[in-house]
């Protein structure tokens, strides 16, 4: 006998009717029904779905704007094939030969923060994150005037993507379909460089850029990818390795200003990981980076960069008790997985200890902390999105303080967020 479908439990707010309705509940109209999932074996079990059970499907502004080629948008085999290419270029060593680049643009932002009165964070920190990945994952080595179009055309697209009806009628879908050409039109000479391309930081590390490297691996296999799918390809990493980490990076700042303690305890590590391992930043010292791996993943647990992911069912789906029909929605709650009683009893509290036993070492991560996602749609820049925020943190602790000139409170959503919505004065520590 199979579980009743789901039929009266449409609320117009999942976010804020989670516990009233409990942790499967359906939203939408009829013929757009979308199913909100926050029970921890139930995301999991769809996370870690093969693709004969559910698609990713982040609807049609997602799709068209990031192409049939992207990695976000294949399904199946062709995911597959994708993924076991781009994964390469996020490996833990293509990700570590990232670090001098990072290191290097990190220091320039936190230079320039200080010289002015005060910056819009969130807008700052998306600059910092698309310099990283127009320098070290796209190979773009170009002057200023040029970045800033990057960055508008870019940020035209981000908010293309957000656009309901997905139409040239809507001013939002046509800026972000003439960013989309735009940035293709740039992107393309960029992806038959020389294998080190032109940017420094890869020169010297020897390490081919993500795409390079797609490039490369498909003609040795025999299987040369089509210039539309690399295009495609790249606005994908460009859009994932952007937003999400510079939301994290807003809010791991707004913490470190209205908790001192906290920025103390990171000072006094990097102290102690100077004396050990030298004044670099290398991948020692952000692998010792207890306390700072401790912020980090505070900072992702309660402040979640991706609070949901999309799936379609492929097939009927028995959910939480509840028959999910073929062809329906799935909304799957990350950020709900990370405040769960495992955390307990303070779990809506900022508190970077509750990740380290009474050694200072590091616990084990719980199955309910899935920033990244999980199963075979894992984000790919996992290491390198932890590898900007600590870097940002230690050079932040030993070399500045910074205050909000009219406190605001952390953000809790990334979507549409307005990029000065947090004003942050930097100075140099005396």
């Amino acid at each position: 006998m199979s579980a009743p479908t789901i039929e009266d439990l449409t609320v117009p707010s999942h976010i804020s009717r989670l516990r009233k309705y409990g942790p499967v509940y359906k939203r939408g109209i009829p013929g757009n029904e979308i199913v909100v999932v926050a029970e921890p074996d139930s995301v999991q079990a769809v996370l870690t779905a093969d693709c004969a059970t559910v698609a990713n499907d982040w609807g049609e502004g997602v799709s068209t704007l990031l192409g049939p080629g992207a990695l976000t948008n294949r399904q199946g085999n062709a995911h597959k094939a994708s993924r076991r290419i781009l994964t390469k270029g996020f490996s833990k060593e293509a990700t570590m030969a990232y670090l001098p680049g990072v290191v290097e643009l990190a220091a320039s932002f936190l230079s320039r923060w200080s010289s002015q009165e005060s910056v819009p964070l969130l807008g700052e920190m998306k600059c910092f994150t698309f310099d990283i990945s127009c320098f070290l994952i796209m190979g773009f080595d170009v002057e200023e005037e040029e970045r800033r179009k990057l960055r508008a055309d870019f940020t035209a697209l981000s908010y293309g993507m957000l656009a309901t009806p997905f139409d040239r009628s809507n001013p939002l879908a046509a800026a972000g379909l003439d960013a989309r050409a735009r940035l293709l039109e740039r992107i393309q000479p960029r992806l038959s460089l020389s294998p080190h391309g032109s940017n420094e930081s890869c020169k010297s590390s020897g390490n081919m850029t993500p795409m390079q490297r797609l490039n490369a691996v498909a003609k040795a296999e025999g299987e040369e990818m089509p210039l539309e799918e690399l295009l495609d390809q790249s606005l994908n990493l460009l859009t994932a390795s952007t937003e999400t980490t510079a939301f994290s990076m807003c809010n791991m700042m707004v913490e470190l200003e209205s908790q001192p303690h906290i920025a103390q305890k990171l000072a006094d590590e990097q102290k102690a990981l100077m004396s050990r391992h030298g004044p670099d930043i290398t991948a020692a010292v952000v692998e010792d980076m207890l306390y700072g791996e401790a912020v980090a993943r505070e900072v992702l647990r309660i402040r979640s960069p991706v609070p949901f992911v999309f799936r379609r069912a492929l097939v009927d789906l028995e959910i939480g008790g509840y028959t999910v029909p073929k062809g329906w929605m799935l909304q799957l709650s990350l950020h709900q997985q990370q405040l769960d009683s495992n955390m307990a009893p303070d779990q809506l509290d900022f508190c970077p200890e509750r990740w380290l036993v009474a050694t200072g070492n590091l616990i084990e991560q719980p199955r309910s902390f899935i920033p990244f996602g999980g199963g075979p749609r894992l984000c790919l820049g996992w290491m390198l999105a932890k590898m900007e925020m600590k870097v940002m943190m230690a050079l932040f602790v030993r070399g500045y303080t910074c205050k909000q000139p009219s406190r605001q409170q952390a953000l809790t959503a990334n979507v549409a967020a307005r990029d000065d919505v947090i004003q942050m004065s930097f100075t140099p520590r005396q």
